[in-house]
């Protein structure tokens, strides 16, 4: 499951990215992997770790929710079934 959203900071040249993504570790754990930064530049990457698949989607969605009111656009999401995913937040 991941998302990739992109937004035009006002007054600046470039785009920036924010790219959120679940995997599975080595241990069975669930691991939400972040990237972000300014497109054509190396980005940040922080990974935070989950027990169950279920809080690790949430915490995708919440990330996701967030950056869109700071004004990204999604640009891709995949591996959530758009009603899976209106379900899980809450019916918005």
């Amino acid at each position: 499951m991941k998302a990739y959203l992109q937004r035009l900071k006002p007054g600046s040249d470039g785009v920036w990215y924010y790219s959120i993504q679940i995997q599975r570790d080595l241990l069975g754990d669930w691991q939400v992997l972040r990237e972000w930064g300014r497109s054509g530049s190396p980005g940040t990457l922080r990974q935070v770790s989950y027990e169950t698949h279920a809080e690790a989607v949430e915490a995708l969605l919440s990330l996701r929710r967030e950056l869109q009111r700071k004004g990204y656009q999604l640009v891709i999401q995949e591996g959530l079934n758009p009603a899976m995913a209106l379900f899980m937040e809450g019916g918005e």
